[in-house]
């Protein structure tokens, strides 16, 4: 190969291995996927987030099963939950959506309540399952983790849009994978330290 031809190639490689980066949010809660995404809800989703940081931790699993939760943390550029044990070893990475406009508040807060089930206030037929509150919104509202939201419909539950992991789309809540919100309601105790930072740097 001559020299002309192979720097070429390393170029065009360069270029292929440059990642894009994730569309910003313009989808609300009143964006309602079509009922045949309600098989994907558990799964993760195959793009991350754009980020101040280089790589970005793989996703764990769907989780299940009992776990001793020290502490949380959420970085909100990566669109990600850290969860801690009790030993402060990391047991799950977790793909979040957080809240647009900044609605989710950035400090380090106390798990205080609990419900499994529950629903926006404005709109009662936007529910939630496996709420774990932590602190409030700027008006007042609870935030917490929980499932993805649905619509209660005549046809039955209509998943609400929600890109996990790669960019925010709630009221303020740290939406997560509905198995990972049930895990994190029965293992997460009252009082459990919750972190939202803006970045890890």
């Amino acid at each position: 190969m001559n020299r002309p031809r192979r720097i070429a190639t390393v170029l065009a490689a360069a270029l292929l291995a440059v990642p894009f980066g994730a569309s910003h949010a313009s989808a609300t809660d009143d964006t309602i996927p079509d009922s045949s995404s309600t098989t994907s809800i558990d799964s993760a989703p195959s793009t991350t987030a754009t980020s101040t940081t280089t790589t970005l931790p793989p996703i764990s699993p769907p989780q299940r099963g009992r776990a001793e939760i020290g502490f949380a943390r959420i970085i909100l550029d990566e669109q990600r939950a850290y969860i801690f044990n009790t030993r402060r070893r990391l047991i799950a990475t977790l793909p979040v959506s957080t809240g647009t406009d900044d609605q989710t508040p950035v400090g380090t807060f106390k798990v205080y309540s609990k419900s499994a089930q529950t629903y926006f206030s404005p709109d009662p037929t936007e529910r939630m399952r496996w709420m774990t509150r932590f602190t409030k919104g700027r008006e007042g509202a609870a935030i917490g983790f929980h499932g993805i939201p649905f619509r209660v419909t005549k046809n039955g539950e209509v998943p609400i849009f929600t890109p996990l992991g790669q960019y925010p789309v709630s009221h303020g809540c740290i939406r997560v994978r509905v198995t990972d919100a049930k895990w994190i309601f029965d293992n997460m105790k009252l009082g459990t330290t919750v972190s939202v930072l803006r970045t890890r740097r």
